[in-house]
């Protein structure tokens, strides 16, 4: 297990990678770029949803403070639409491209770099296990990831693509149930 699958990373480290995927510095000056990532954190909804995420996943971890996790989690899917759990264990540079209709289980493990689009689901309770993405994945809009499945580093999970069975390294996986070919593009 890579060290970005390792639970419970740091939010000092995860939430300025997080950040900085979803507000890009570019040429902009720090002052200016902290200015626009505190407006960015009110005003974008998918930025509230990992910021929301991060300081969750900080609560989660305190002793008698797990109920507190699960309402500021309660309060993010008001604000924010995507439901992603404190108990989840998610790698640096998160990236939600939308965050309407996200849900991102308790029990889920997602690497380092991962970039998830609209309605999106990882983890489903009723299937035994826990999903395993690994690093710098892309799971495209409407795309479900249930049950023990483990996903590998560079994958690419089409849109409205069903994932239940193990993917490897570097493929693209398509269709209900998914199905993968290498992805010759990296």
């Amino acid at each position: 297990m890579s060290r970005s699958r390792l639970p419970y990373r740091p939010v000092r480290e995860a939430l300025p990678a997080d950040l900085r995927r979803m507000v890009p510095v570019g040429s902009r000056s720090p002052a200016r770029w902290r200015l626009e990532t505190a407006a960015k954190v009110v005003l974008f909804p998918r930025v509230l949803a990992v910021v929301a995420f991060r300081l969750g996943q900080v609560l989660a971890r305190r002793r008698g403070l797990l109920p507190v996790a699960y309402l500021l989690s309660g309060h993010a899917v008001a604000r924010s639409g995507a439901e992603i759990s404190p108990l989840a264990s998610i790698g640096p540079g998160l990236e939600l491209t939308h965050s309407v209709g996200v849900v991102i289980g308790a029990d889920v493990v997602i690497g380092a770099g991962a970039t998830i689009y609209h309605g999106v689901t990882i983890g489903d309770g009723r299937r035994p296990g826990r999903p395993v993405i690994g690093d710098d994945v892309l799971i495209g809009a409407g795309a479900c990831v249930l049950g023990g499945v483990r996903v590998g580093d560079r994958v690419v999970i089409g849109a409205q693509a069903v994932v239940t069975t193990d993917l490897p390294d570097d493929v693209v996986a398509t269709g209900i149930p998914a199905t993968y070919r290498r992805n010759n593009d990296r």
